[in-house]
């Protein structure tokens, strides 16, 4: 049985926006079932929302897109001649291209194998405007490159699938694109989800994906939907701001991706972003984990996590600091409930 843990905590204080009254504030922490995660919601930071988060400058973001878009090493043709490439014993030629996405080594790789995927020839594209075919040709090419990375080098087993948008997300480029890391072990967070994932299966026999969405489902609290057997909800204790996570239930690690979940992933990943334009954000980052390639134990299942970050204006502020960096916590700005009643719209 999953343990769904939160408590209440009270902070008093005599508040000078109330003339020295006193003043309570109830906040909320949750803690992740499997992880332990802790996230902490105070109902009295919706009223600083606009400062935590202040809205889009859209006049700001087009004029850095346009700005940006000249030295563009993507536009134009120019990763023809500006990218580099595999040797042919991975990939004939070095890239692989599949519709306008173009698949070839990160210049500066932080792993064994570290690939970026150009996704689609536009240099800048609001969130509500990353059509699914699209996005399911940069997956497929992406999923592509891992079975490829397998092939070669049968060691290199842990693989995610990650994407930055914009700076405040830690983009480097404008134009979209993602990335896939691929090492003999997994990074932190991805080497604690298999391990929580197989002490719990060890400790109750059943999986924890399982449980977390038949769990999920039930309540229908922050379940959103299912799209060809993969399931979308926003996370109970989220790890970024407005947090939503998808499972994988038929597929353990990437090697048993089959266009089912490539489809599914990109009609998913194109509704959420949809949500979170009307929610007035502007950037992102998302992660997909696979279970250690061709080594299932029944204990994991693939996830993404997708969060926001913060929004683009002319000095903004990150949405990063030592509280999450450092402590390991989080604040939600929606509680998780709110958000998936908001985005179940966009999933219609």
């Amino acid at each position: 049985m999953l343990e769904w843990t939160s408590w209440i905590e009270t902070a008093r204080f005599h508040s000078p926006l109330r003339n020295g009254a006193l003043e309570e504030q109830t906040i909320e922490v949750r803690r992740d079932p499997l992880t332990g995660h802790q996230s902490i919601y105070n109902p009295a930071l919706e009223g600083k929302i606009s400062i935590l988060f202040p809205p889009t400058d859209e006049a700001y973001l087009e004029e850095r897109a346009a700005a940006s878009a000249a030295a563009c090493f993507l536009c134009d043709g120019k990763w023809r001649t500006m990218t580099p490439t595999y040797p042919n014993e991975l990939i004939p030629g070095g890239r692989l291209i599949k519709g306008e996405s173009v698949l070839f080594p990160n210049l500066f790789p932080l792993g064994a194998y570290h690939a970026v995927v150009m996704v689609g020839q536009r240099h800048h594209r609001r969130l509500d405007d990353f059509p699914e075919g699209l996005l399911q040709d940069a997956l497929a090419l992406a999923l592509d490159f891992v079975r490829r990375c397998r092939a070669q080098t049968p060691e290199v087993r842990y693989f995610t699938i990650n994407a930055n948008y914009l700076f405040p997300a830690g983009a480097s480029v404008t134009h979209p694109h993602l990335q896939i890391l691929g090492g003999v072990e997994p990074g932190t967070h991805h080497r604690l989800l298999l391990e929580a994932s197989k002490a719990y299966k060890e400790r109750t026999g059943t999986r924890y994906w399982d449980d977390l969405t038949a769990s999920e489902k039930a309540t229908a609290q922050r379940y959103i939907t299912e799209i060809d057997g993969t399931h979308w909800m926003a996370a109970y204790s989220p790890m970024g701001v407005n947090e939503i996570l998808a499972v994988y239930p038929y597929a353990a690690d990437f090697s048993a991706w089959t266009e089912r979940e490539i489809q599914a992933t990109a009609v998913g990943l194109r509704n959420v972003l949809r949500g979170y334009h009307a929610l007035g954000f502007s950037t992102f980052n998302f992660s997909c984990y696979s279970g250690p390639l061709g080594a299932d134990d029944g204990s994991f299942a693939c996830l993404l996590r997708m969060v926001n970050r913060q929004n683009v204006t002319p000095h903004y502020r990150t949405d990063d600091y030592y509280f999450q960096k450092l402590l390991k916590n989080e604040i939600m700005i929606l509680r998780p409930e709110k958000l998936a009643q908001h985005m179940r719209a966009h999933f219609l």
